[in-house]
């Protein structure tokens, strides 16, 4: 593993979120910094991820994180999930500090991490459950619990169905968010999660690209909202 100072990693940190536009003081890049050294520590040993060089780490974790941000809302419950190595839901949580954010993971390593990290960064109001998110879902009541303003979704495929079960766990104008990957068309998106007769509505809401520095592919980010 590539070793770099703290202070050129936060710099560069720095230098991404004010190119991309995204709001990000010192104290927060510091926080950032912290999750991806530690992931990159445990990543030795547990296989975490296959993104090894803290550059890019920085760039298609982070960076790939925060840019659709301007997007989301800034408080309310959240959950990240099939969140990995803590991708959005972390970097999110640091700079959207009025989510009550829960991390939701399927393998029990990375739940580890998670919880490390979490006590490590000190942050409140977030917490990492290990779940997959179907068995998450089955025992979450909407009528019983407080129901989510946020859903975010990366690096998983999801299906027609998937985003209509997801829709139902969300607040009354709360956002689905998905990370995409190439060959999503937003025409059937739209089409898979139109209303259905005697159900609630998910409007999608937002269907845009964006390219990372030093990568030729756009990536796909769309939000849907509930509207009932």
């Amino acid at each position: 593993m590539e070793i770099i100072p703290k202070e050129s990693l936060v710099r560069k940190i720095l230098a991404y979120a004010e190119t991309a536009e995204i709001p990000l003081s010192k104290e927060q890049a510091c926080l950032i910094n912290d999750h991806v050294c530690l992931m990159l520590q445990w990543n030795q040993r547990l296989n975490l991820t296959r993104i090894t060089q803290p550059d890019e780490v920085l760039v298609k974790h982070v960076l790939d994180s925060l840019l659709p941000s301007r997007w989301l809302p800034r408080e309310g419950w959240a959950v990240d999930v099939g969140t990995g190595p803590g991708f959005p839901g972390i970097p999110l949580k640091i700079i959207k500090p009025g989510l009550r954010m829960l991390l939701l993971e399927a393998q029990r390593k990375k739940v580890s991490f998670l919880k490390v990290v979490l006590a490590r960064l000190a942050l409140k109001e977030i917490q990492a459950v290990q779940s997959r998110w179907e068995d998450f879902a089955g025992r979450h009541s909407t009528q019983e619990g407080e129901a989510f303003s946020l859903i975010t979704v990366r690096a998983l495929r999801l299906e027609g169905r998937d985003i209509l079960g997801l829709g139902k766990l969300l607040s009354p104008g709360g956002i689905l968010a998905w990370w995409a990957g190439p060959g999503v068309q937003a025409e059937t998106l739209e089409r898979l999660t139109s209303r259905r007769p005697g159900g609630e509505q998910i409007v999608l809401n937002t269907a845009d690209s964006y390219t990372l520095p030093g990568t030729f592919q756009p990536r796909q980010f769309f939000t849907w909202r509930r509207d009932a």
